[in-house]
């Protein structure tokens, strides 16, 4: 059968994909081994968050664990209804693998397409540690199915994924250790984030251990010894948060020369393999391994694909990520010494807990650092506080549309919004603006 374009994988790449194509009244196979929705509903976004909100209010895991639940399927099992009201996306559940560059084989049956969408997503790398086969580990995909009541785990790994879990682990009573192999706590993150994270572990009582360089694992009766060279550790449950694999091993992308490695698929700005005809998008073809990221590479695709002559690239620029642990941390652009590096003269403008909206609202913590050049364009944001991820957002928007920053001046915002004081900054750079025209 043929089609105007099949899509391996039913992440957010490829529903974006499929969508987009097929709202343009292109006829499109959309094939899918697992879920609908992909890791991000049922094994990464959508749980953890809710994760997060269950743990405020309930007392127990079992509990936080079945709100959580309940949110996945409530989104996760509308995929499939929405994807049905398309009368020209067909969809297959199965494992598509390449035949060559038009051709897909999926439950026996092959299946040709002018072009070809590969958004496979990832899975959970698992570090190669002594004993770790003989152990029931937990990692994002299972963590949220597991159904004892544990009172202790280990997270191996101090990436975001353990970060997200631990606080409201720790808040559900469960003691939480967390095993690094680094010397340095979120080495790629500047120090404001740094320091905030650190003294939060230490203000919520979980257990930081750096520069496990060596690590190993055995059962020990209904526990698990953890031993490393920096201590041993008994827990009864271990998750390993290790980064990311991606899921290319059986697409069998040599029959249709695309090019890859052990990290991914190699694409251009425009999103297409080493084979034109066929895109990778997502995990499998981005260093920014999130689900907002793999549904904007789909709507690149799919403007790619209807208009060939107008290609449009993928601008990594000004992607925002938001690390929604105890209290939300929100980031895009440069960092402050990254800007120095880069532009002669910036000009920085912050706002911290002494404000009437975090005062009136009782934050925890509260910062926020917008980073301009010498022509208040926003070229880096850093927020630390409740609904930083909104405030990020805001910046972006303005970002994207190439609003320099003193110019929300022009706007009214509601007192006392977080966007009210973002306007007070905007003030000061109105001022500096001003000054630059000054002899």
């Amino acid at each position: 059968m043929y089609y105007h374009t099949i899509v391996i994988g039913g992440g957010a790449g490829g529903l974006t994909t499929s969508i987009g194509l097929a709202s343009a009244g292109k006829k499109v196979l959309l094939i899918e081994k697992d879920h609908l929705g992909g890791e991000c509903t049922w094994g990464g976004c959508i749980p953890s968050k809710s994760f997060i909100s269950a743990s405020k209010t309930v007392s127990t895991l079992t509990e936080a664990l079945e709100m959580t639940l309940k949110n996945v399927h409530t989104i996760g099992d509308n995929e499939l209804p929405h994807i049905s009201s398309f009368k020209n996306i067909d969809f297959i559940r199965g494992e598509g693998t390449f035949v060559d560059k038009n051709t897909i084989l999926v439950n026996g049956q092959k299946y040709i397409g002018k072009y070809i969408v590969i958004s496979t997503g990832s899975s959970p790398f698992i570090p190669d540690i002594k004993g770790l086969e003989k152990v029931k580990y937990l990692a994002n995909h299972n963590f949220f199915y597991e159904k004892s009541n544990y009172k202790k785990i280990i997270l191996i790994g101090a990436g975001v994924i353990s970060l997200e879990l631990a606080f409201p682990l720790k808040r559900l009573n469960i003691e939480v250790t967390i095993l690094e192999k680094s010397n340095t706590f979120l080495p790629t993150l500047e120090a404001e984030i740094r320091n905030f994270y650190l003294n939060r572990l230490k203000e919520t009582g979980i257990n930081l251990v750096l520069n496990c360089t060596s690590i190993e694992v055995e059962n020990l009766g209904n526990n698990v010894l953890v031993k490393t060279n920096n201590g041993e550790f008994l827990s009864e449950k271990i998750f390993i948060s290790a980064g990311r694999t991606p899921n290319i091993q059986n697409l069998n992308l040599n029959k249709a020369g695309i090019k890859h490695d052990i990290k991914g698929i190699f694409v251009d700005n425009f999103m297409r393999t080493s084979t034109k005809n066929i895109f990778a998008i997502g995990d499998i073809a981005s260093s920014f391994k999130f689900s907002h990221v793999a549904g904007h590479q789909g709507e690149i695709v799919v403007r790619n694909i209807l208009f060939p002559f107008i290609l449009k690239k993928m601008d990594y620029s000004f992607i925002p990520w938001t690390l929604f642990g105890d209290i939300e941390v929100s980031k895009i652009g440069l960092d402050e010494i990254e800007a120095r590096k880069k532009y002669k003269r910036i000009h920085t403008y912050s706002l911290d807990l002494n404000n009437e909206r975090s005062l009136i609202t009782f934050e925890k913590a509260f910062f926020l650092k917008i980073i301009c050049d010498s022509k208040f364009n926003i070229v880096g944001a850093t927020c630390i506080g409740e609904r930083a991820g909104e405030i990020i957002g805001f910046l972006q928007l303005m970002i994207g549309n190439k609003i320099k920053f003193y110019k929300v001046m022009n706007s009214v915002q509601a007192y006392p919004t977080y966007t009210y004081y973002i306007r007070n900054l905007a003030k000061k750079a109105y001022v500096d603006y001003l000054k630059s025209f000054l002899p």
